[in-house]
């Protein structure tokens, strides 16, 4: 019997969703639930689904197992909480929810249930980054120093009044940090360690949005490596994204999703052509990593392990963006808890 798997909201990402669902032998796509029924109807079409706009009706469903939460960022805790109610597994688009006090309810609620709950971050998916954090984690560059992180990125204007919601703080509750830069945040977190304190400036320079375009950042962790970071969605053309690690042994630069240099001798470099598509555009062509993300949550669910990436790690990245918000906000030295 393959497990059904509905689908929570309908906008690009919801595409992607859908042909992960397809593709995974042990799955079939159970219905997509969205407040704009005539957004969802092409994809319903495509995959031979139904299109449901009450949630009760939708939960109803006696082959349906688990979800997938496409929906805005601002609703994923209104979303969870109904399908942990109806005791659904649950695989959530990042960023679980976009403030700590949110994503502390869902861990309150998520312990009332034996259920599995993913949090999508592809690109600790991607070969090359296991191959990245290996060289780190290995310790052949010697004593961790400093990391740079950039996420110079650029979305024009129809990006954000295409869907009102990104860049709002009430669905959104940030831009460029908590939509486009999290992702690599999500890394750099994985490969160095928890932050100790911050400094940080954010600003909006030429978007018409509530959250923020450009962000800068210095960080210590507390393991004593001290980095930077810039972020935006205002740097044009758009760059890809990077992060730059120094040790006492060596350094090594993970660009675009590859790594692109490494000082360590023997090391084979190969040449790289393509550039990170995201740095320029939130069309998604390549979904292997994010089949891989849901090849994990499907395999926890049949054999009873846990998702790469849970709570307790997805709230780590949005701890470390809220933050750097109130670092700027207030323009003192934020200390982590």
């Amino acid at each position: 019997m393959k497990l059904g798997i509905g689908i929570v909201g309908s906008g690009a990402i919801a595409k992607v969703h859908a042909a992960c669902i397809e593709a995974q032998p042990n799955t079939s796509i159970s219905g997509i639930l969205t407040r704009n029924p005539t957004n969802a109807a092409s994809l319903a079409a495509e995959y031979n689904t139904e299109v449901y706009t009450n949630y009760r009706e939708f939960y109803k469903q006696k082959k349906l197992h688990g979800v997938c939460i496409c929906n805005e960022s601002g609703l994923h805790g209104e979303s969870i909480s109904k399908a942990i109610h109806a005791k659904k597994h649950i695989l959530c688009e990042k960023p679980l929810e976009t403030t700590i006090p949110k994503i502390e309810a869902i861990l309150v609620q998520h312990k009332m249930y034996s259920l599995k709950l993913g949090v999508v971050f592809q690109n600790r998916m991607n070969p090359e980054y296991k191959k990245f954090k290996q060289c780190i984690d290995s310790g052949q560059l010697g004593d961790i120093l400093l990391v740079n992180t950039q996420i110079n990125w650029y979305r024009d204007a129809m990006y954000y009044k295409s869907n009102p919601w990104r860049g709002s703080m009430a669905l959104d509750r940030g831009a460029a940090l908590i939509n486009q830069g999290i992702h690599t945040l999500d890394l750099l977190l994985d490969l160095i360690g928890e932050v100790k304190s911050l400094g940080a400036k954010i600003d909006t320079k030429v978007h018409e949005i509530e959250g923020e375009d450009l962000v800068v950042a210095h960080l210590t962790f507390k393991n004593g490596v001290l980095g930077t970071l810039s972020a935006g969605t205002c740097l044009y053309p758009g760059y890809p994204e990077s992060i730059y690690v120094y040790g006492t042994k060596g350094s090594i630069t993970y660009e675009g999703g590859f790594i692109r240099s490494c000082s360590l001798p023997n090391w084979k470099q190969k040449e790289i052509q393509n550039k990170s598509q995201g740095s320029q555009t939130a069309k998604l062509d390549n979904t292997e990593l994010h089949q891989a993300v849901f090849n994990d949550f499907v395999n926890a669910i049949l054999n009873d392990t846990q998702p790469l990436v849970g709570i307790e790690e997805a709230r780590k990245s949005v701890a470390l963006i809220q933050a750097i918000y109130k670092a700027s906000d207030t323009e003192e030295i934020i200390k982590l808890e």
